[in-house]
């Protein structure tokens, strides 16, 4: 039953008969029907846009960007907020269809690629660990078979042809280990070369859903994946990877008396000086949490990442903090920890950890290495 009411609650002007109001046209149902379509089009470009990876061409903010300029060409008509603004302009459909064909396509290119160089990495590791059990199956035999004439030797109470074969046994030996030690560079050598090439790889994942919000920096997440990667592939990448964790001493003095906007800003300010210190490529700096940092140093001796660490630490403390009236001198202690061949990501941090705590115990704003 049809109501009498109008949409403000008033009396309605309009006819109660159902049959007399006009359906629409089969032209404003094509209009309905494309305007659907493009509003659902502009949609599908945002999302590509907001799930945009890097490549080796381009950032994902930059490709982010391009469609959402793209976005708003296919609502308005327009690829800025001020011409969104005006009048309506007519719509550039190939243009718009190239720039998702070239995008999906160098994507496409990317992925393919580092698919590519990971498998090349693994059929050199599997080349290489049958290379190197067939050598061990051979240099074992030698030995054996050495073994065996210096125990006949033996038995036979022969001292001449004891000394003889001992000494072949030991020149056996000296002489697998030669090789093993060689085969060893060789594979190493081998493998770096095949990592290399995933290094761009390593640092293309890096998108801003991994950034702290309070600095700009890596968070937690980041750098748990980041030693991860480095811990599996460190020693590969012909380089002894060191690991930094940093603690802003007596922080929660300075939160209690000065409160927390002001602890956050001596926050940045470390931030700050701890990217200005380690701006490589090679660098990674993230927030570990709370008041604490951490850097991982793919490449570099641990004496020049310490000796990094110690001008960091020395810019730290003549760097003070202003807010007004309020002044703070804020100083860092640091913990230094070099990757073990075959050692652990967890082995790794908790070493690094146990030797920031060795420097905040031996009185702060210095560091130690584990």
């Amino acid at each position: 039953m049809a109501s009498s009411l109008g949409p403000r609650g008033g009396s309605s002007s309009l006819p109660t008969n159902a049959s007399a109001v006009s359906a629409p046209s089969p032209r404003e149902l094509d209009l309905e029907r494309l305007e659907r379509a493009v509003d659902t089009l502009g949609q599908v470009l945002t999302v590509l846009g907001d799930y945009a990876f890097d490549t080796d061409k381009s950032p994902a903010e930059e490709t982010r960007t391009r469609f959402t300029q793209l976005a708003r060409h296919v609502f308005f008509g327009a690829t800025t907020e001020s011409e969104a603004a005006g009048p309506p302009s007519r719509r550039d459909w190939a243009s718009a269809l190239k720039l998702v064909r070239d995008q999906r396509r160098e994507e496409q290119d990317f992925v393919v690629r580092g698919i590519g160089n990971l498998r090349h990495a693994l059929q050199a590791f599997a080349s290489c660990l049958s290379a190197s059990v067939a050598e061990e199956h051979t240099s074992d035999a030698r030995i054996q078979q050495r073994l065996g004439a210096l125990r006949r030797a033996i038995e036979g109470n022969d001292t001449e042809a004891i000394r003889e074969e001992a000494q072949q046994m030991a020149s056996a030996v000296e002489s697998s280990i030669d090789r093993r030690r060689q085969r060893e560079r060789e594979q190493l050598s081998e493998l770096g070369g095949r990592v290399q090439t995933l290094r761009s790889e390593l640092a293309a994942v890096r998108t801003q859903a991994t950034l702290d919000s309070l600095t700009n920096l890596y968070n937690r997440a980041a750098f748990d994946q980041e030693v991860e990667k480095v811990g599996a592939l460190g020693l590969l990448l012909g380089a002894m990877p060191c690991l930094l964790l940093v603690d802003v001493d007596h922080f929660k003095a300075i939160n209690d008396q000065y409160g927390h906007p002001f602890g956050d800003q001596v926050l940045k300010a470390v931030a700050e000086n701890l990217v200005r210190h380690f701006l490589r490529k090679e660098d990674f700096v993230a927030r570990y949490g709370g008041e604490e940092f951490a850097i991982v140093v793919r490449e570099g001796s641990p004496e020049k990442v310490a000796e990094r660490a110690e001008r960091m630490r020395e810019a730290q403390f003549a760097h003070t903090t202003r807010a007004g009236d309020v002044e703070v001198r804020a100083s860092i202690s640091i913990g230094i920890a070099t990757l073990k061949p075959g050692e652990s990501p967890a082995s790794w941090v908790q070493r690094a950890d146990a030797a920031l705590y060795a420097a905040k115990r031996g009185g702060r704003n210095r560091s130690s290495v584990a």
